[in-house]
């Protein structure tokens, strides 16, 4: 059981407040926030309250992770900026150098960059989209108006809120909400589960 909490920690995204460029990010869920030139910066919570959790165990089996990593790839690829664990919530903040490092880590799926390198890439935005203005849906718009664009996008499969540096201009549709002009939240349906695995989520913005 712990090990199986140590990997979550590792894998998700949490919440919290981290500061970084000059911005800090305030999240009340697990979070991905995009930053202007690539970097990613994720923040991870989970439960901790159970008397056979072991703290210093966690710690030691992240920063074990983070060093292996690191040998392999370089000690400025991925670094942890914080951890704790107060009044039964563990808390992970962490950094990667780029949308590659952060899905080769976590051993998920995110791209981060231009519409135009997300199909050179193969994604084909094969989903139904939603056209967001002054932070709020704003009905339906075909796809091939999205790809038609040179604006920045992610592309993830995860249970999260994603934050970029930019305006959220449309979402696929389906699994998302907006939450701010520059977030999106993706939620998983309660009857579906958490084991589910998410259809690609596309967030375009400029």
């Amino acid at each position: 059981m712990k090990r199986i909490i140590c990997i979550s920690l590792v894998c998700m995204v949490m919440t919290g407040l981290f500061s970084a460029c000059g911005k800090s990010l305030e999240a009340d869920r697990d979070t991905v926030y995009v930053q202007k030139r690539g970097a990613i910066i994720s923040a991870a919570i989970a439960d901790f309250d159970k008397d056979y959790y072991d703290e210093e165990e966690l710690k030691s089996f992240v920063e074990e992770r983070v060093e292996e990593y690191q040998q392999e790839e370089g000690k400025d690829s991925v670094k942890i900026d914080k951890f704790s664990v107060e009044e039964g919530v563990a808390k992970l903040y962490m950094k990667y150098d780029d949308y590659e490092v952060y899905q080769d880590f976590n051993e998920v799926k995110l791209f981060a960059g231009t519409v135009p390198q997300a199909l050179a890439a193969g994604y084909d935005f094969d989903a139904e989209f939603t056209k967001v203005e002054d932070g709020k849906a704003a009905g339906s718009i075909e796809n091939t108006e999205v790809v038609d664009t040179d604006y920045k996008v992610v592309i993830l499969s995860e249970k999260v809120d994603v934050k970029v540096d930019g305006t959220i201009q449309y979402m696929s549709s389906e699994y998302t909400s907006v939450k701010e002009k520059d977030t999106v939240s993706i939620q998983v349906p309660e009857e579906a589960g958490d084991g589910e695995e998410l259809s690609l989520v596309y967030i375009v913005y400029k």
